[in-house]
C-alpha cells in the first residue's frame, strides 16, 4: 500500500471543493470563448494634450458605473487614443439603431442594469455598424469637450477579468484593469487540470496513507473507520495522528479531526479531552525537528495535561526573534497546517478546522452531512472569519473501504 502512494500513475485525482460562485465561474467560462460585453459610447481623442483634461471632465460629470469600474477609461489604440464616453442606456440604443442596416443586432442586445448588452459572440466591430448620436446628442448640458472626434459604439467587457489571462485576451475589446483576489483555489488551473505535479501527489499520499492505516486501527476497536494527520507543511512534520474513538470512550465528540486538533492543543500546553491519546507515529515520518512523544493511554486525568506542558515548546515557539507573523501562528491552534482526513469532516469538525485556522484539508470519500462540499460548504463561506483550501477525491477508494 505504501507504494500506492508514491506511484508515478496515481488512480485517484485530488479534485478542489469550490464555492458555488467559482462553479459558476468555471461553468461560464466553459460555455463562452470571451467576456460578456457592454456597449459604450467613446470618441478618439484628437489632441493628446487634453487626454488629462478630458478625463477629469468625465469623471465628474460622467462617472463609470460601479460594476464598471474595472475599466481603463481611455485606451491607446494604433497611433491615437480613445476615450469612454459614457453606456449606451437602452433608450439610446433605440436611437442609434434605426436605419441599421443588421437587423440581428438589435436582436442579439437585451437589457441588463439598464444598459445595452452584446452576447459575447458579437465582436466590437459589429457595435460599429450602428451609426452613434453626436457629443451634442450624448452630452446636451456639457459644451467644454473640445479636442474630442465624433462618438463612435464600442463593445467593452461587462465583468472585470479573474486572471492575468483574461485580461490581456480581453484587452482586444478595452483595456481592463485587474485585481488578484483570495481565491480556495486557482480556476483556471483546475480547468486546464494542470493543479498538482506527481511529487505533489506523492506527497498528500503518503500523509494520507497514515490516515488509512490509523481508520483502520479504529475499525478494528469496533469504531467507525475514520482517521485524520495533521502536517506542518513548513517541515513536513507530522503532529497529529487520530483515530474515531467515539465507540471506544462512549464520548460523542470525539471524531477523529476533534482527537487529532487536541492531540495539537496538548503539544503546546492544553487540550480538553485528558487521557485520550493519538496513533502512533514513527520519526521516519517526521521533516524536521524529532517529534515530541504522544501522551501515554495510561496517564490519569490529573496528571496527563502537566506531564506534557514542560516538553511542548521547540525552538521556533522560543525564540525570542520571533517575527510577529510566527506570533500570530502560535494564537491559533492549526494555523497554516494540512489536515489529511479519510472521510469528509461533518460540520462540528469542519467548524473546529476552521476556527483552529488551517490552510488545506484533503479528503478521502464524501459522505451524507459533510461539511465540506456534500451538505455544506464552511470552507468558503465569505460571512466566516477564515477561508481554507479543501480537496475531495485523495486515495478515495482506500478510505471508502475503511
Amino acid at each position: 500500500m505504501e507504494s500506492d502512494a508514491h506511484n508515478s500513475s496515481f488512480t485517484w485525482n485530488a479534485i478542489p471543493v469550490l464555492s458555488l460562485e467559482e462553479e459558476m465561474e468555471l461553468l461560464e467560462d466553459k460555455l463562452r470563448d470571451g467576456p460578456p460585453l457592454v456597449v459604450f459610447f467613446a470618441a478618439t481623442i484628437l489632441d493628446k494634450r487634453q487626454t488629462s483634461h478630458l478625463s477629469q471632465i468625465l469623471s465628474a460629470t460622467k462617472p463609470l458605473p460601479e460594476s464598471l469600474r474595472h475599466l481603463k477609461r481611455v485606451r491607446s489604440c494604433f497611433n491615437r487614443l480613445d476615450i469612454l464616453l459614457c453606456p449606451a442606456k437602452d433608450h439610446d440604443r433605440v436611437d442609434v439603431v434605426k436605419g441599421d442596416e443588421n437587423p440581428e443586432l438589435s436582436k442579439q442586445m437585451c437589457r441588463s442594469n439598464g444598459e445595452a448588452v452584446i452576447d459575447s459572440e458579437n465582436v466590437a466591430q459589429r457595435a460599429d455598424l450602428v451609426q452613434a448620436p453626436s457629443l451634442a446628442e450624448i452630452f446636451k448640458d456639457l459644451a467644454d469637450l473640445n479636442g474630442l472626434g465624433d462618438p463612435f459604439l464600442v463593445s467593452v467587457p461587462s465583468k472585470a477579468p479573474k486572471s492575468q489571462k483574461d485580461q490581456q485576451s480581453w484587452a482586444r475589446y478595452w483595456p481592463c484593469i485587474y485585481h488578484s483576489k483570495q481565491k480556495n483555489v486557482d480556476t483556471e488551473e483546475h480547468i486546464t487540470g494542470g493543479i498538482m505535479s506527481e511529487t505533489e501527489k506523492a506527497r498528500i499520499g503518503t500523509y494520507m496513507l497514515k490516515a488509512v492505516k490509523a481508520a483502520q486501527r479504529s475499525q478494528v476497536k469496533g469504531c467507525c473507520g475514520a482517521g485524520t494527520v495533521i502536517v506542518d507543511p513548513g517541515n513536513g512534520q507530522v503532529l497529529a495522528v487520530a483515530s474515531e474513538r467515539t465507540n471506544e470512550t462512549g464520548n460523542p465528540l470525539l471524531h477523529a479531526c476533534m482527537v487529532a486538533i487536541d492531540l495539537v492543543a496538548k503539544r503546546q500546553g492544553g487540550g480538553a479531552y485528558l487521557g485520550v491519546t493519538g496513533e502512533d507515529i514513527d520519526e521516519s515520518d517526521v521533516g524536521g525537528e524529532p517529534l515530541i512523544g504522544m501522551v501515554d493511554q495510561t496517564l490519569s486525568c490529573q496528571t496527563s495535561a502537566e506531564s506534557v506542558k514542560p516538553h511542548l515548546t521547540s525552538k521556533k515557539r522560543k525564540s525570542a526573534e520571533e517575527s510577529k507573523k510566527t506570533e500570530e501562528k502560535a494564537s491559533y491552534l492549526c494555523t497554516g497546517y494540512d489536515v489529511f482526513v479519510t472521510q469528509e469532516p461533518c460540520v462540528m469538525c469542519s467548524m473546529a478546522l476552521l476556527h483552529s485556522r488551517v490552510s488545506r484539508v484533503y479528503y478521502g470519500c464524501s459522505r451524507p452531512g459533510g461539511a465540506l462540499g456534500t451538505s455544506y460548504r464552511l470552507h468558503c463561506k465569505n460571512d466566516l472569519n477564515h477561508r481554507f483550501v479543501v480537496y475531495r477525491g485523495v486515495m478515495e477508494e482506500e478510505c471508502q473501504n475503511c
